[in-house]
């Protein structure tokens, strides 16, 4: 390996924008590719050089950059429907990789690459990215000390109306949790603790009122239950006539977390009131407000210490399960059982 990681931007989007300015500010990582798939990704790969000072290759064949010795690790930041093919791809080519979300369009899928990634050694990541946020980070410590005591109940809701032409079709958005939803999901497992196994699913989903250009239910509801006996609820709208809001809730049995307030009713960290955590909350839709930096940093740490990433394929796996649980309950009207067959 290099003195510095060397990394290649598939896709020169919006969010690629914010890896790029992460990586740049990284000392361990260094710039060498940036990948394009669409006609005005030259020019935009342009444009971020010229506008953050860097310079490196840029190229249309991710596949055949994939084979340069100078390539570490490799961030997908292109739309949801090619993040499967391109992150097999980089695993097969043996190349750490950082896959924006949703890593992929069904289990079997994912299951392909959580096979792929441990076969070939290499470190993964699903960029769950609100899990970076400093309030997050604090109340899942205050969680993680045993402050509110046993969880029994929690919800996460993602509420936001998404707008654009692939966003809204299934071949290439997906579906409500796929599109957004999931970070809802991520974050009801993570709050509520990972190491809780579901034991069942139920949703409904329901068709678009308001707009006509989503292929697919815009909005669903899933009722999650755990083999401990605790349950969730998680919540996606993306036709939701309000301004963008991610809830949280964690219900303990000596305390309460609502969005970025804690109660705790007994023990040294009691409060007399909710109290309000002062860092920052996913309460803004605009990436340039998301942790990305913190996120890379993370996942670079990860690869120079060679150990997991918390939000490695194998670590996320459980997410997308509770994801296609979910769509499958939708369409047969019933509750799922886990583990689903592949």
């Amino acid at each position: 390996m290099q003195s510095k990681l060397g990394v290649m931007i598939i896709g020169p989007g919006w969010v690629a924008e914010e890896h790029i300015k992460a990586y740049l500010n990284n000392p361990h990582t260094e710039l060498k590719v940036i990948a394009g798939v669409l006609e005005e990704d030259r020019n935009r790969a342009k444009e971020y050089m010229e506008k953050h000072s860097f310079r490196c290759d840029y190229t249309d064949n991710y596949c055949k950059a994939l084979g340069r010795d100078d390539i570490d690790l490799v961030s997908i930041c292109t739309i949801n429907s090619l993040h499967y093919e391109q992150s097999l791809a980089c695993v097969q080519a043996g190349k750490h990789i950082l896959t924006e979300k949703p890593l992929a369009f069904s289990l079997q899928e994912v299951n392909k690459l959580v096979e792929e990634s441990k076969q070939r050694k290499v470190k993964t990541h699903v960029g769950h990215v609100a899990r970076f946020y400093g309030a997050i980070q604090s109340l899942n410590d205050v969680i993680r000390q045993g402050a509110v005591g046993e969880i029994f109940y929690g919800e996460c809701d993602y509420w936001h109306e998404i707008t654009g032409d692939w966003k809204g079709k299934i071949k290439t958005g997906g579906s409500s949790l796929l599109m957004g939803g999931v970070h809802a999901v991520d974050m009801l497992r993570y709050l509520m603790g990972e190491e809780k196994e579901v034991q069942q699913v139920f949703a409904y989903s329901k068709e678009a009122v308001r707009r006509k250009d989503f292929e697919y239910h815009p909005t669903i509801v899933l009722l999650v239950k755990f083999k401990d006996g605790s349950i969730g609820k998680i919540g996606s709208s993306l036709e939701c006539n309000m301004p963008y809001v991610f809830h949280v809730q964690i219900c303990g049995t000596k305390g309460t977390i609502r969005n970025k307030k804690i109660y705790i009713s007994e023990g040294p960290k009691k409060t007399d009131k909710f109290s309000l955590v002062k860092d920052d909350y996913p309460d803004d839709w605009n990436v340039s407000h998301h942790p990305f930096p913190e996120e890379i940093d993370y996942f670079v740490d990860c690869i120079l210490k060679d150990h997991p990433s918390e939000l490695s394929f194998e670590n996320t796996y459980p997410t997308y399960e509770i994801i296609f649980a979910a769509q499958e309950s939708t369409r047969t009207g019933k509750p799922v059982d886990l583990p689903l067959e592949l």
